[in-house]
């Protein structure tokens, strides 16, 4: 059913409330999710949703790295097996383009504010495409930065630092003070950091350089930052850039530890929380929870939540879209204006979850001191959206966006091995876009 709602069919559902009660035939939908906190916070709010509208949620979980594959296959056939799906920021234009999610542009017409409620920034790059909105966002993995405070306001390392480097020891507003600062905190075992003697090495930087796509995410807020992206306005991946990025992301590996080459976020998260690094490179504000355990694990450690150098970093979130072989529609876009709302986002804060709605994370509840170990981030991730306002990368608006997200970390990680030069790398990328796209890609914001 690709036909869009009626006001009289929004009206008509709305009647579910008063009739949950007596629901004796509830309305059966699926939602296909990616495993995990993303999912599990949101139990409760499936609940409530299916007692307030006579429905029954089947929610099926599945690994993050399975789940686009999984959602292909099901979308492709029509089967009609997933009535919503959780998409990744990438993939949302070639949903739309191939005709496997239905618009929302009018049922979201009778509630404006779910819309106008969501970040800016974050509502152009994962809900618009082509004239239309696709969904709503449910939680966002939005980057900045996480480094510790407690190293740049010691005495003895600012008076070091300056000695060194000629300039304050300070949060990096520049890649190459980034780049100062991880060269500095590298130490090995029986060197002192905050005139204390280490026992072990430490390292200034921690890297998601494994074999994974997050390579690219940190990848991005450098190549955003130089005015560049992963793909011209011609549809094509500018090399010459691509190169200079990943060389110095190359370059900052022997900054970092050595396990740097086989993690992702948690791994990086683990050797915070385990005091071997001192800060991260663009990184993903919804570890904040995570991140912020380092105060409790590392005596003296005191963890910020700040903007990436240059004030460009990865921006996204998982939106919750409706399939366009649902058997419910109806329903389906219910439950996203549900789960996207602001009485579950708001629930969801209140959970440390990494909200999309602008009055939740500006509400002044979650600056205090109380909320600092679950909201911490929330400040920073205004910033953020702030800075990247009017912001839109081309990876987003081409229907090939999704295949080429899913394979280029794979001549990006073989840079960061050794296995190939930052060149050859940024060539390899370029010749597999042009593969997939068979030639230029098409750009449609």
């Amino acid at each position: 059913m690709k036909k869009l709602l009626a006001a009289a069919s929004v009206l008509a559902l709305c009647a579910g409330h008063a009739q949950a009660n007596e629901c004796t035939n509830p309305v059966q939908i699926t939602w296909s999710t990616i495993a995990g906190f993303y999912t599990d916070a949101m139990n409760q709010f499936v609940a409530s949703f299916e007692k307030e509208n006579c429905a029954k949620v089947q929610v099926i979980n599945t690994d993050n790295s399975q789940l686009y594959n999984k959602q292909v296959i099901e979308m492709v056939g029509q089967t009609g097996a997933y009535d919503v799906v959780t998409l990744e920021t990438a993939e949302k234009a070639e949903f739309a383009a191939n005709g496997f999610i239905l618009p929302m542009t009018e049922f979201l017409a009778e509630r404006p504010d779910l819309v106008e409620d969501v970040a800016p920034t974050l509502r152009s790059i994962t809900v618009e495409y082509d004239g239309n909105i696709w969904g709503l966002p449910y939680y966002t993995y939005s980057a900045g930065m996480f480094i510790r405070q407690d190293l740049l306001d010691d005495p003895i390392e600012q008076a070091a630092f300056q000695e060194r480097y000629g300039y304050p020891l300070a949060r990096p507003e520049t890649w190459e003070q980034h780049r100062d600062i991880a060269e500095f905190f590298t130490r090995k075992a029986g060197e002192k950091l905050k005139g204390q003697m280490l026992e072990r090495d430490f390292y200034g930087v921690g890297l998601m350089a494994g074999p994974f796509p997050d390579i690219q995410d940190e990848l991005s807020a450098q190549l955003w930052g130089m005015g560049s992206d992963w793909l011209t306005d011609e549809g094509v991946v500018p090399v010459d850039d691509v190169e200079k990025v990943l060389a110095h992301y190359v370059g900052l590996l022997k900054f970092a530890p050595p396990a740097a080459l086989t993690v992702t976020y948690d791994g990086v998260m683990n050797q915070m929380r385990d005091g071997q690094i001192a800060m991260t490179h663009g990184f993903f504000l919804d570890q904040w929870p995570n991140a912020v355990k380092t105060e409790e694990s590392v005596p003296g450690a005191v963890i910020a939540a700040i903007e990436a150098p240059g004030k460009r970093a990865y921006v996204g979130g998982f939106l919750l879209a409706v399939s366009s072989s649902s058997a419910n529609p109806e329903m389906a876009m219910r439950f996203v204006a549900h789960i996207g709302g602001p009485e579950v986002q708001r629930q969801f804060a209140d959970m440390g979850g990494a909200t999309t709605l602008m009055s939740v994370l500006s509400d002044p509840v979650y600056e205090t001191a109380e909320r600092r170990p679950l909201n911490g981030e929330y400040k920073t991730l205004l910033q953020v959206f702030e800075s990247m306002k009017g912001f839109s990368s081309n990876l987003f608006n081409t229907p090939f966006g999704a295949k080429i997200y899913n394979t280029m970390h794979i001549p990006l990680q073989s840079a960061a091995a050794g296995q190939i030069t930052p060149r050859q790398a940024a060539e390899q990328l370029a010749a597999d876009v042009a593969a997939i796209c068979g030639g230029p890609c098409p750009i449609k914001r």
